[in-house]
C-alpha cells in the first residue's frame, strides 16, 4: 500500500490528504450538535470544541504517533509563528481583500438564479437563546477556519506547490476548495466558483508573503462569524434578486463600491506585507523557504 500510495501523482496524494485533513477537523462539529441535543441552553461545546480543535493543531504540527511522519506534517501544516509586525500587516492586508472579496460573493446572487432558500441555515436558530447562537456561530466560524486552512492552503496547498509551483497549486486549492462547498452547501453553485477561486487566491497570498497559514486561519475564523448571521438572515436581509430581472439598485451598487474600494486599498496593504515579511529573522526565512520550496 505505501508503495502504491508513493506512486500517486503528488496532485493526487495533496488533494486526498488535504480533504481527509479538512474532514477530519470538521468533526468537532459533532459538539454543537451533541450540544443542541444535550442541555441545550448551555455552551458546553465551546471547550469541548476547543480541546479537539487543540488535539487537532497538535497532531497536524507534528506530535503523536508515528514519529516516522512528524517533520513531514509539521513541514505541510506550514504554520511556524510569525513576529508582531508580520501580524499586523498579514491582517491589515487580507482583511482589506477579504472585505472586497466577501463583496463578490454578496454580489454574486444578483447576476445569478439563487433561490432564497438556498441560504437557509441547516440548524433553526429561532429556537436558542442568544448566548447559544453566539456559541454555535462561534464554534462553526473557529473549526472552519481551523480545519479548512490546515487542509486546503496547509497541506494540500503546499505538496502541489513544491512540486507544480504556486499558480498551479493555487488554483487546484480553489478548485477543491469550492467543490467541498457545492456538495455540503446549497447555494454554492458553479455561479460561486469565481468566489470561492478568490478567496482561496487571497490566502495563498499570505501564505505565499510569510510562509505560515496563521494570519489566514484568524482572517478566516473572524469574516466567518462576521458574514455567517448575515448570510442566514440572522442579521439584516441581503438581497439576492437578479438585477437582470429587477435591474440595477442601490445595494448592486453598494456592493460593487465594496469590491472596489477594499480592493485597491488592499494592494498597498499587501504591499508593505511583502517588506515586512522579508525582513523575517534568518532563521523563519530558512523554515518558509524550506517549506515554500520554489
Amino acid at each position: 500500500m505505501t508503495r502504491l500510495w508513493s506512486r500517486l501523482p503528488v496532485v493526487v496524494r495533496a488533494v486526498v490528504v488535504g480533504l481527509l485533513v479538512n474532514e477530519v477537523g470538521q468533526l468537532g462539529a459533532v459538539f454543537i450538535l451533541a450540544n443542541l441535543k444535550l442541555f441545550p441552553r448551555i455552551p458546553w461545546l465551546l471547550p469541548a470544541t476547543a480541546a479537539w480543535i487543540w488535539l487537532f493543531w497538535r497532531y497536524l504540527s507534528g506530535a503523536g504517533w508515528p514519529q516516522a511522519t512528524s517533520e513531514a506534517r509539521r513541514r505541510d501544516l506550514r504554520a511556524p509563528s510569525l513576529p508582531s509586525g508580520v501580524w499586523r500587516w498579514s491582517l491589515l492586508a487580507g482583511g482589506l481583500g477579504l472585505v472586497s472579496v466577501v463583496g463578490l460573493g454578496f454580489l454574486t446572487p444578483r447576476l445569478a438564479e439563487i433561490p432564497r432558500d438556498a441560504f437557509k441555515p441547516s440548524l433553526d436558530f429561532s429556537t436558542l437563546p442568544p448566548w447559544m447562537v453566539v456559541s454555535v456561530l462561534l464554534a462553526i466560524s473557529v473549526v472552519a477556519g481551523v480545519a479548512e486552512e490546515a487542509g486546503f492552503r496547509g497541506y494540500m496547498l503546499s505538496q502541489i506547490q513544491r512540486r507544480h509551483g504556486w499558480v498551479v497549486a493555487t488554483a487546484i486549492t480553489g478548485s477543491m476548495f469550492f467543490f467541498s462547498h457545492y456538495f455540503s452547501h446549497a447555494y454554492a453553485t458553479f455561479a460561486f466558483l469565481p468566489f470561492f477561486l478568490a478567496v482561496s487566491a487571497l490566502h495563498a497570498g499570505l501564505v505565499y508573503l510569510t510562509g505560515s497559514i496563521r494570519p489566514s486561519i484568524v482572517l478566516h475564523a473572524a469574516f466567518d462569524f462576521a458574514v455567517i448571521p448575515v448570510q442566514y438572515g440572522l442579521i439584516g436581509t441581503v438581497p439576492v434578486s437578479s438585477v437582470l430581472k429587477t435591474g440595477v439598485d442601490s445595494s448592486f451598487l453598494a456592493e460593487v463600491v465594496l469590491i472596489l474600494v477594499f480592493g485597491i486599498l488592499a494592494v498597498p496593504a499587501f504591499r508593505k506585507l511583502a517588506v515586512v515579511a522579508r525582513q523575517l529573522p534568518a532563521a523563519s526565512q530558512e523554515e518558509s523557504a524550506s517549506a515554500a520550496g520554489r
